[in-house]
């Protein structure tokens, strides 16, 4: 059986929505249109316009109403352009997305370190092909001056510990930051046993929000995680090492049994071989 497709944003937002348990940490996601799109700026104070096929924080637009009524429209880390009326919004977003397929996401009110907005990156792994799901590390990433997105290379944003990073953001005690990590830490469990139903990954990275009144959000799934993002992290390169070695104990297991597989074809071919006789 082949590999499945991957399913990009849109398809991602309806297969998690469909596990109630998982419903209540997904931030609302509509495909863009411009009815969509005005539908959630009414209701909400902040969008973000992301691409179906996007990665990386690449193309990502956010869009937010000021308290004198004016519109904001910066995408990643370029200017952000202002407008007085949504058909002008419209007009820019739909200029800056170049006619690809986008999806609309209400805006999270994310904590911020030192005035910038983090997220934080839940990494989950698997020892050996079907095996059982092992969790390797999370850390908080905070974007760079003046961008709207959390990817560090695009923003050239840091890396740091997520306990430290909540009591910076959100004045928690010590002991509060730390329940809150081990909760991350049980629903990436959560959240990589429902991605088994479409499919069986090596590992998944899945970013999270906490929003200034503490509540988290999943707001990404990656299926292609970067280790190299843990490899910033200078200060505590324990989760590193640790996606290093599962990452090789996974190729270790899957020549392994490639190689039986492969004995095992040999051994039905000899019993079905019958000797010609003399």
């Amino acid at each position: 059986m082949g590999k499945k497709p991957e399913m990009g944003k849109w398809l991602l937002y309806q297969f998690f929505y469909r596990n109630k348990d998982i419903r209540p940490y997904l931030p609302e996601t509509r495909k863009y249109s411009h009815a969509a799109f005005r539908d959630m700026l009414n209701r909400y104070r902040s969008l973000y316009v992301k691409p179906v096929a996007g990665s990386q924080g690449k193309g990502i637009i956010k869009v937010w109403r000021s308290a004198n009524g004016r519109y904001s429209v910066k995408k990643t880390t370029l200017a952000a352009n202002t407008f007085t009326r949504v058909d002008e919004v419209i007009r820019r977003i739909d200029a800056l997305r170049g006619g690809k397929m986008y999806i609309v996401q209400r805006g999270i009110d994310l904590a911020k370190v030192h005035g910038r907005p983090m997220d934080i990156r839940v990494m989950m792994q698997r020892e050996k092909p079907g095996g059982r799901w092992l969790y390797s590390g999370m850390l908080a990433k905070v974007a760079g001056p003046g961008s709207v997105v959390t990817n560090t290379a695009l923003s050239r944003g840091t890396v740091m510990d997520v306990p430290p990073a909540l009591t910076k953001a959100l004045g928690w005690s010590r002991e509060r930051a730390d329940r809150v990590a081990k909760r991350l830490e049980s629903l990436g469990f959560v959240w990589a046993r429902h991605f088994d139903t479409y499919q069986l990954y090596r590992e998944l990275g899945f970013d999270v929000a906490v929003d200034t009144s503490g509540r988290i959000w999943l707001l990404e799934q990656n299926t292609a995680p970067s280790h190299a993002l843990f490899k910033r992290n200078k200060a505590n390169l324990a989760a590193y090492r640790r996606i290093q070695y599962r990452w090789g104990a996974f190729e270790r297991a899957r020549r392994n049994q490639a190689r039986e597989k492969g004995k095992a074809k040999g051994r039905v071919k000899s019993k079905g071989t019958t000797v010609p006789r003399l």
